[in-house]
C-alpha cells in the first residue's frame, strides 16, 4: 500500500488520475483523513476509525454534494443500539430442512432457547420484523400510491447537480401530495373530497403516513413488485426529513412499519405466538406431500386458525386482524422456504458431487473451469471453500431478509446525510448504512465461525461506496439471489 493522499491514486478510464482507497485499493476514495493524510472509501474509513484515538480524526469529503443533517437528529449511541438489535436478531423464518424446502420446527427451538436466556417475550425477536398483510382498505390506498409514483418525476427533477435543490424538493413533494389526494378522489370520491377540502396539508398527516407506510410494507412482502417505483418512494421519504421540506409541508410523513408483533402488542395479545395452535395455523404445507397428507394438514391448519380467532379476537383485535396476522406469518415462512431452498440444494450438490480434497473427487472445479478456455488462479480446495462460504453466506442473508429490510428502512429514513456521485451507472445517492453494515458484519462473523478453513476473499463489508452506494441498492442485490 502507498501512504499519503498523493500515493493513493490510479489512472481513470479516460486518463485523469483518480484517488483510490489506500485500504482496499479497489474503491474510489470518498474521504481524506487530515491526521492520517490518506484517502479512504467510506466503509474502510469507518472501519479504520471506529475506535481509539482515530475516532477523533477529522476528514474531508472528496466526492459529490453533501446534504446537511436535519436539526434534532439523534445519532451516536442511539443509532448503535438500534443497529445492534438488528444484528443480534435470530432468523425470521424456519430453516429449510431439505432441498425441496420442507418445513421444520426451528422457530420453536429458537423460541425455547430464547425463553431460557431472557424474561422477555420468547418469540418477540422472531416476529418483530414480519410485516402484516394489507387489509382491503389498505390495498385501495396502495393502488392510489402506486398510480401516483408511476406518473411522478420526483427523482428526475431532484437528483441533479443544479442549484436550488431544497426548493425543488419542496415543489415536487407538494405536487406528490396533491396527486395522492386527486387519485384518492377517483378511488373513493366521498373520502377523497373530504380530505381535499381541508386547507392545510398537515391536517391530513394520518392519511399520508398510512399510505406511505402501506407502500413500504407491501414491498417487503413482495420483493419482486414495485421495481421502478419503490426507489422513488424511499428517496422521497428520505428527503422528507430535510428541514426545508418538513417546514414546507408542516408534518413528518414517515411512520413505523406495521409488523406482527407491533399489532399484537397494541392489542395486548402477544401470548398468541406462544399458543400451541399457532405453529399449526402458520406452518407451510409443502407441495411435495401426497394429496392425502396435504388434506390432513390443511384441515388441521383451518381448525387451529378458528381456535385462535375464537380465543384472541377482541375490540382492539378483530377476527379479521387475527386471521391476517396468521396469514402474514405463514407468508413469511413460505417466502423463506422459497428463498433458502435453492441455496440449500446447491450446498447439497456441492458436498455430494465434489470433495474438499483434490485427490478424492472425480470432478474437480479446476477441470470444469478449464473446459471453457479459462482457468482458476487457485487450487481446488481453495475454490471449494470459496463456493461453500459464498453459498453459506447467501443462506444466512436470505434467512434473515426481513431483519435486513428493517435495517435498510431505518438507514434510508433516519435523516442521515447523503451525497450525489456518479458510480458508473448514473447519479446515485451515496449514504452510509450503519444498521445494515452492523447486521451484515454479524452475519459474516457467524458464517466465518461455522465454515471451517481460512476465509477466501475480503471480509470488509463495503456499503456506502461506488458498488453499493446505499441500503436500497444493497437490499435489491440480495432479493435477486432466490431469483
Amino acid at each position: 500500500k502507498m501512504s499519503g493522499a498523493a500515493g493513493a491514486r490510479a489512472m481513470g478510464a479516460d486518463g485523469p488520475e483518480v484517488a483510490m482507497c489506500v485500504e482496499c485499493e479497489d474503491q474510489e476514495a470518498a474521504v481524506r483523513c487530515e491526521q492520517c493524510d490518506e484517502c479512504f472509501c467510506r466503509p474502510c474509513y469507518q472501519m479504520q476509525h471506529r475506535k481509539g484515538k482515530r475516532r477523533l480524526h477529522q476528514n474531508t469529503a472528496l466526492l459529490g454534494e453533501i446534504m446537511p443533517l436535519p436539526a434534532g437528529q439523534v445519532m451516536g449511541a442511539a443509532a448503535e443500539e438500534a443497529g445492534a438489535a438488528v444484528a443480534a436478531a435470530p432468523p425470521v423464518s424456519a430453516a429449510v430442512g431439505s432441498a425441496v424446502g420442507a418445513p421444520t420446527d426451528e422457530w420453536e427451538e429458537v423460541a425455547t432457547t430464547h425463553r431460557s436466556k431472557t424474561e422477555r417475550a420468547p418469540n418477540a425477536e422472531l416476529y418483530q420484523y414480519i410485516p402484516v398483510r394489507l387489509s382491503p382498505k389498505e390495498r385501495d390506498f396502495f393502488s392510489v400510491l402506486e398510480g401516483t409514483l408511476q406518473v411522478s418525476e420526483y427523482t428526475d427533477n431532484v437528483d441533479t447537480y443544479r442549484y436550488g435543490k431544497d426548493q425543488r424538493m419542496c415543489s415536487e413533494f407538494d405536487e406528490v401530495l396533491r396527486e395522492l389526494l386527486g387519485l384518492l378522489c377517483c378511488n373513493d370520491f366521498k373520502e377523497g373530497a373530504k380530505k381535499a377540502a381541508i386547507e392545510r396539508m398537515s391536517d391530513n398527516k394520518a392519511f399520508f403516513c398510512q399510505i406511505f407506510e402501506v407502500g413500504r410494507r407491501y414491498k417487503i412482502m413482495n420483493p419482486e413488485k414495485m421495481r421502478s417505483t419503490y426507489g422513488k418512494l424511499m428517496f422521497m421519504l428520505q428527503d422528507s426529513s430535510n428541514h426545508s421540506v418538513r417546514r414546507h409541508i408542516g408534518m413528518d410523513v414517515v411512520a413505523p412499519i406495521k409488523t406482527v408483533l407491533s399489532v399484537l402488542r397494541t392489542a395486548n395479545a402477544e401470548a398468541m405466538v406462544d399458543d400451541p395452535d399457532f405453529a399449526s395455523a402458520t406452518n407451510e404445507i409443502s407441495p411435495s406431500l401426497s394429496r392425502a397428507e396435504i388434506d390432513v394438514l390443511r384441515k388441521r391448519k383451518d381448525e387451529a386458525t378458528k381456535a385462535l380467532i375464537t380465543k384472541y379476537q377482541s375490540k382492539e383485535l378483530p377476527a379479521g386482524d387475527v386471521e391476517r396476522i396468521l396469514f402474514s406469518v405463514a407468508d413469511s415462512r413460505t417466502y423463506q422456504s422459497i428463498a433458502c431452498g435453492p441455496i440449500l440444494a446447491m450446498i447439497n450438490y456441492l458436498k455430494t458431487c465434489f470433495s474438499p480434497d483434490f485427490s478424492s473427487t472425480k470432478w474437480t472445479s479446476l477441470e470444469l473451469g478449464y473446459k471453457g478456455g479459462s482457468k482458476l488462479c487457485h487450487n481446488h480446495p481453495t475454490q471449494y471453500r470459496f463456493v461453500l462460504q459464498t453459498l453459506s453466506l447467501w443462506h444466512k442473508m436470505c434467512s434473515r431478509m426481513f431483519a435486513l429490510w428493517s435495517a435498510a428502512d431505518q438507514d434510508l429514513l433516519a435523516g442521515m446525510s447523503y451525497h450525489l456521485a456518479n458510480t458508473g451507472q448514473g447519479l446515485n445517492r451515496v449514504q452510509s448504512c450503519p444498521n445494515v453494515s452492523r447486521a451484515v458484519s454479524g452475519i459474516l462473523g457467524e458464517v466465518q465461525r461455522e465454515v471451517t478453513g481460512a476465509w477466501v476473499g475480503l471480509s470488509v463489508v463495503h456499503l456506502g461506496d461506488r458498488d453499493v452506494p446505499n441500503a436500497l441498492v444493497f437490499i435489491d442485490k440480495y432479493t435477486q439471489v432466490p431469483r
